[in-house]
């Protein structure tokens, strides 16, 4: 049996993780359970204990629209 059995489906990601790779957003999780928000190559980033939170403050310190603001 292959293991290779859905490796041909194309990536279908959410609104939010568009947005988000779009804008070159990562996001991880600290080692004291928060989280933290940030922008590859920059030293741009917002901590916050919420997931959504942390993004969205990024977003607010970037000027950015979040994913369900933006025109579409």
């Amino acid at each position: 049996m292959s293991d290779l059995l859905f490796d041909d489906l194309p990536e279908d990601l959410s609104p939010k993780l568009q947005w988000m790779k779009r804008h070159h957003l990562q996001v991880k999780e600290t080692d004291d359970g928060g989280w933290i928000a940030y922008k590859s190559r920059t030293n741009h980033f917002y901590r916050n204990k919420d997931k959504d939170i942390a993004i969205a403050g990024l977003a607010k310190k970037l000027k950015l629209r979040l994913w369900n603001e933006e025109p579409v």
